[in-house]
């Protein structure tokens, strides 16, 4: 297994595991804002990513940002975790833990003291594997929106 940093020429790779994260986001809209990463432009969401790769192919993906502020955390700015995903074969023979020790290591070489993360309420697997990874959990939230129209 092999985790490395993503580098140009894997968009559609990186995408296609994103697509598998975020299955209700348009794959194309994936894709342009990976290209976008890779070709060096700003993005809002993505400030490191990491592929993790069994031979040739791309089994799981951790993505950060670097945000002002992240609730619960003592530091500010604050790397967060965007996106973090293993392919269910591999869950539970530490590809996850490898990605995360990924992002750990870059967060401290730039400084960071913490590391910032979050996952739905019900995402009981999430938060299982969250926890493993030594984050602690610091609060719980259900959001509400009302329409005006």
């Amino acid at each position: 297994m092999l985790i490395r940093s993503v580098r140009q020429g894997d968009a559609q790779r990186w995408a296609m595991l994103r697509h598998k994260l975020w299955p209700t986001v348009d794959p194309d809209e994936l894709t342009a804002e990976a290209e976008s990463f890779l070709k060096g432009s700003t993005t809002p969401t993505i400030a490191s990513a990491f592929l993790a790769e069994e031979g040739a192919t791309p089994v799981g993906l951790i993505e950060l940002a670097v945000r002002s502020f992240s609730d619960g955390c003592e530091s500010m700015p604050v790397p967060h975790v965007e996106g973090w995903y293993v392919e269910p074969p591999l869950r539970g023979q530490g590809v996850r833990r490898a990605l995360m020790q990924s992002a750990e290591h870059w967060a401290r070489e730039r400084g960071f003291s913490e590391l910032a993360s979050d996952t739905e309420i019900d995402n009981h697997r999430s938060l299982a594997a969250h926890t493993s990874c030594g984050f602690i959990e610091v609060e719980r939230l259900i959001k509400l929106r009302k329409p005006l129209a």
